[in-house]
């Protein structure tokens, strides 16, 4: 009986190590710290799984926010450009969805635009955006950048340049 209970606990033991080591906020330490050592997808790994695991976890924020722009840097070699963006964009999205108060929701939005303009080529999407983020944010210090963004999509830079010289020259 004696043997029983010291294997019954020792199981036990084993068993309570083995499924609660890591917590989100070691999650969320470890992929900081690999930000900070230049891990970049290390740190993707560890973010998403913070966001996929622990949706309630008050580093959920930030780590949503970091996943984004992890994305949008793809430093994920194992999935395309375009598909990298995509997941950015979604990355952003939830964050400007959830947290549509928070400092940083402007800047998500933005971005947004910016990856379907810039990167994707998806100018009707990019200008319903940017309308959106203006909007939404017309005092905000973006807003005048979204505005030209509008006003310039689809050109070539040497086609704003001469659009706005001829501005300038009228």
């Amino acid at each position: 009986m004696k043997k029983t209970l010291i294997y019954l606990l020792l199981g036990m033991s084993l068993f309570l190590i083995s499924c609660g080591g890591i917590t989100d906020k070691d999650i969320y330490e470890s992929a900081k710290q690999k930000v900070e050592s230049e891990n970049y997808s290390e740190a993707l790994i560890d973010f998403e799984e913070l966001v996929t695991k622990y949706p309630k976890s008050e580093y959920y924020q930030e780590a949503l926010l970091q996943t984004g722009e992890l994305y949008q840097g793809h430093v994920n070699k194992d999935i395309s450009y375009e598909e990298s963006l995509a997941k950015a964009i979604n990355s952003y999205r939830i964050f400007n969805t959830k947290y549509v108060n928070d400092p940083k929701a402007p800047q998500t939005l933005f971005m947004i635009g910016f990856i379907q303009a810039n990167d994707l080529g998806q100018f009707d999407s990019a200008k319903v955006t940017y309308s959106k983020f203006i909007e939404l944010y017309p005092d905000n210090e973006m807003a005048e950048s979204a505005r030209s963004e509008i006003d310039n999509l689809g050109l070539t830079p040497d086609e704003i340049l001469i659009k706005k010289m001829k501005i300038t020259s009228e």
